[in-house]
């Protein structure tokens, strides 16, 4: 399989100028930062603001899932072990599996854990991950040991949500209205200054074609082993978020596999609206996309639709060679 991949991926081309007309386009209209690209294998991206940086917000659950796979391929986990968890497992904001969690607990597996976190971008089972690998520091040894620079992950989503608002994470925040409250109550001005840092973090951020290079790594097989690269590439073909985004510009035939990511919005800006993934042309050639949307004063649906536009311009200009 992977040979005939290679083989159809080596007759396709972009159309590199056309493509960056497209995005140049789209920038030039845009109250925003736009951070595209699109790769081939064995081919340089085709970015726009390639090499700056965003902050990858719930893209990092695409990270998480990757170092839980890693550990089932080389440390002896199995995606079908069963383990409790408990109220004090839980996070912050989107976090569906929260709703199982009882006073005993709820017992999960690895495959869940990884499939809520990717398909529902639920955030507690991406931190409960990360607990069990043994902290953000593991999966940024993986990302390091796979070579893969400008891409971080520096943060549980419990830590960094916290923080972005100007607040240090406290266990009593995992009753949601302690956290609003704890948020409400904080001066305009604590706020300010807390999402100027924000912007201006490099922990838990990501260049285009950094997450470009992770990606096409990812769909040549090279980051995890045959079977782990079919089973996460099979996930995040499935995830529900993020509809109206890389998924709204695919024409007949192309699917795609990614990953959403969002950030909260602070006075008309939105530092993050984001959706990384693999298309999957009607022919299975696999092309690396990155929509990062950054530091934007358009509405959540313009956001989403520039995404949707980037997915367009990639498919626009997207070529197979005759044989």
């Amino acid at each position: 399989m992977i040979a005939t991949l290679a083989i159809l991926i080596t007759a396709a081309s972009l159309d590199e100028a056309a493509l960056k007309s497209d995005f140049q386009k789209l920038s030039s209209r845009f109250k925003g930062r736009i951070g595209a690209c699109v790769q081939l294998a064995e081919k340089p991206p085709v970015c726009n603001l390639g090499d700056q940086r965003f902050s990858i917000q719930s893209v990092m659950k695409m990270l998480v899932g990757l170092a839980a796979l890693d550990a089932v391929d080389n440390k002896g986990w199995k995606l079908d072990t069963k383990f409790r968890i408990y109220k004090k497992d839980l996070s912050v904001f989107v976090q569906p599996i929260s709703r199982k969690v009882g006073p005993d607990g709820y017992e999960t597996t690895i495959d869940e854990l990884i499939r809520s976190a990717n398909l529902y971008s639920d955030s507690a089972a991406a931190d409960i991950l990360i607990d069990r690998l043994g902290g953000p520091s593991v999966v940024a040894d993986f990302l390091k040991r796979k070579g893969l620079s400008g891409v971080r992950l520096d943060r549980t989503e419990r830590d960094l949500q916290a923080q972005i608002f100007g607040l240090k994470w406290r266990p009593e925040f995992l009753d949601p209205k302690v956290f609003d409250a704890a948020i409400k109550a904080l001066p305009e001005d604590a706020r300010d200054k807390a999402q100027k840092a924000y912007q201006n973090e490099i922990r838990d951020t990501a260049t285009p074609a950094g997450m470009a290079n992770l990606l096409i790594r990812l769909a040549q097989g090279k980051l995890l082993s045959p079977a782990s690269t079919k089973y996460f590439l099979e996930v995040l073909e499935l995830a529900e978020t993020g509809q109206d985004r890389l998924k709204a510009g695919l024409s007949n035939g192309w699917r795609v596999a990614h990953k959403t990511g969002t950030s909260s919005t602070w006075k008309g800006l939105t530092v993050a609206t984001n959706d990384v993934g693999i298309l999957i042309a009607p022919d299975g050639t696999q092309v690396a996309i990155v929509a990062f949307i950054g530091d934007s004063y358009e509405s959540e649906s313009s956001n989403a639709k520039a995404i949707a536009d980037i997915t367009r311009a990639a498919i626009l200009n997207f070529k197979l060679s005759k044989n």
